[in-house]
């Protein structure tokens, strides 16, 4: 009978345990994405495509879609809304790299839908005239309102504001498919503030020829009577009427047999009446 020494038998387990351990050991290689897709377009729908993601080793997806628009989904659905020639680019990652593709696609026959658009800049010259430049796509018709009564139907209006504020100015854009609007505030300053103070007398005889001086300045002669009520503008003949800015401003009167005096007060866009009695 043989009998095997104890160190024979420990070295052939030492060296079973060591290619064990050698062969487990070894690291796990991820390889490298590759990116690829497909693009065909869906029958019966001119402005939609399928994508097929054909990528491999991928764990992330980056799209664009050469309109402005993204995705990360692994297969998304896009439709485009614009006829064009669309570059499209995916991005296929892992944690140890990116790779990228591109392919192209040509839309035509979509409806032409409207997107409305305008900006504007003041007429050299003028605080008050604002020239409207239309950026539309797609319109062929146009409806402006200016937040002041104005309204218009030209393409590239220019309008004329009467007084200072801020102003929403909306335009409605149009075509045989569809409308579109859009609103941008308009702020007109530096058009001079004024209003008017109109004199007038109910008076008779030498009552109706009244001088009238306003800051210590002649304004005119009222030779006319309201007979009756109250006169419904300013600057009608035969009264005086008195345009300034806004403020308080004194006067003084006088016809032959009498006189008057005090104070008026200006308010921007306004006609205000002062009558002198007899």
């Amino acid at each position: 009978m043989k009998i095997r020494s104890n160190s024979i038998i420990n070295s052939v387990v030492y060296l079973i345990t060591l290619v064990f351990v050698t062969i487990s050991c070894q690291p796990t290689i991820t390889p490298q994405p590759v990116a690829d897709f497909s693009v065909e377009k869906v029958t019966g729908s001119p402005g939609k495509i399928k994508l097929t993601n054909k990528s491999l080793n991928a764990k992330r997806y980056q799209w664009l879609f050469g309109d402005g628009r993204a995705s990360t989904d692994e297969a998304p659905e896009i439709e485009y809304k614009t006829d064009g020639t669309y570059t499209i680019v995916l991005t296929a990652k892992n944690d140890v790299g990116e790779d990228q593709v591109s392919n192209s696609i040509e839309i035509d026959g979509l409806v032409k839908y409207v997107t409305a658009g305008f900006d504007f800049a003041p007429v050299s010259g003028s605080a008050s005239r604002i020239q409207f430049t239309n950026k539309s796509v797609n319109a062929d018709r146009y409806q402006w309102e200016f937040g002041d009564g104005q309204a218009s139907t030209d393409a590239n209006p220019t309008i004329e504001f009467k007084a200072n504020g801020i102003y929403s100015a909306r335009l409605i854009a149009k075509n045989g498919n569809s409308t579109d609007e859009v609103s941008k505030s308009v702020s007109i300053t530096g058009i001079p503030t004024s209003g008017s103070v109109m004199f007038y007398t109910n008076g008779r005889g030498d009552g109706s020829d009244i001088e009238v001086y306003v800051a210590n300045a002649m304004q005119g002669v009222i030779n006319t009577v309201q007979t009756s009520g109250v006169p419904t503008s300013c600057g009608l003949d035969g009264n005086v009427t008195f345009q300034n800015t806004d403020g308080n401003y004194s006067f003084y009167a006088q016809s032959k047999s009498r006189s008057w005096s005090g104070v008026i007060t200006v308010k921007n866009g306004e006609c205000r009446m002062k009558l002198l009695a007899q």
